[in-house]
C-alpha cells in the first residue's frame, strides 16, 4: 500500500499541472479571465489539494497533517523556527507598505482567499509528501518543491505578471524552506500559517483583485 501511495505521489505533478492548465485556460477563454481564474483555483483546491490527499490518507491521517510531531519552538527545531521568522520578516518588508495602502475591500477579500489557498496548498505540497516520505529529503522536500514551483506557471497563463522564470524560481526556494520546516515539525501547520500570512500581505495575488473586478461589474 505504501509503495502504491509513493507511486501516486511521484506521478501526481505530471497529472496535476496539465489538468490544471487545461481547466484554467479553457475556463478563462469561455468565461472571461477573472471567472476562469477563480474557477481554476477552485478546481485546484477542491480536487488536487483536498480530495486527493483525503482519498490517499483517510480522515484520521488527513487531519493529522496539521498536528506537530515536534513543536516548532523546541530546541531541535531552532533552525526551522529561525527560518520561519525570516520568511515572515522578508514578506513584511516586501509587501507591508502596499498592504497598508490597499483599499479595505481588497484586504477583506484577500484575507479569506489567502488563508484558503495557504491551507490547501500546504496540505498537498508539504503535508502529504512529508507524511508519506518522512525520512527522505529528496521526496519529502525537493520533489514537491519542484512540483509546487512548476504549478505556478498555470495561473500565470491567465494573468501573466513579471518574469515567469523568476517567479517560479522564487517559489521553488520558498517550497524548499517550507519543506524543511514541515519535515522538522512533522506537520504542515506552521507552513500553512506562513503561507496564508504571506498571501494576505501580498493581497492574495490576482485572486482578490479578480473577485473585486467581478463584483465591480
Amino acid at each position: 500500500m505504501k509503495s502504491f501511495t509513493a507511486c501516486i505521489l511521484l506521478v501526481l505533478p505530471f497529472a496535476l499541472i496539465p489538468s490544471a492548465w487545461f481547466v484554467f485556460t479553457t475556463l478563462a477563454k469561455h468565461l472571461g479571465r477573472e471567472t476562469g481564474y477563480l474557477l481554476g483555483f477552485l478546481f485546484y483546491w477542491a480536487i488536487w489539494c483536498l480530495f486527493i490527499p483525503w482519498m490517499i490518507l483517510g480522515n484520521r491521517d488527513f487531519l493529522a497533517l496539521f498536528v506537530d510531531k515536534t513543536p516548532l519552538l523546541s530546541r531541535p527545531n531552532r533552525l526551522a523556527a529561525v527560518l520561519w521568522v525570516f520568511i515572515t520578516l522578508v514578506t513584511i518588508l516586501m509587501y507591508g507598505r502596499d498592504f497598508l495602502r490597499a483599499p479595505l475591500a481588497l484586504v477583506l477579500l484577500a484575507a479569506p482567499l489567502a488563508t484558503l489557498n495557504g491551507l490547501c496548498e500546504e496540505t498537498l505540497w508539504r503535508g502529504l509528501y512529508v507524511q508519506t516520505f518522512p525520512n527522505n529529503f529528496w521526496l519529502a522536500v525537493l520533489y514537491p518543491a519542484i512540483g509546487f514551483a512548476l504549478w505556478h506557471l498555470v495561473p500565470l497563463q491567465v494573468f501573466p505578471e513579471g518574469s515567469p522564470s523568476g517567479f517560479v524560481l522564487s517559489t521553488f526556494f520558498l517550497g524548499l524552506a517550507y519543506g524543511f520546516i514541515a519535515c522538522k515539525t512533522g506537520s504542515a501547520k506552521w507552513t500553512a500559517i506562513s503561507h496564508s500570512l504571506n498571501g494576505i500581505l501580498a493581497l492574495s495575488g490576482m485572486l482578490a483583485s479578480s473577485v473585486l473586478r467581478l463584483l465591480g461589474k
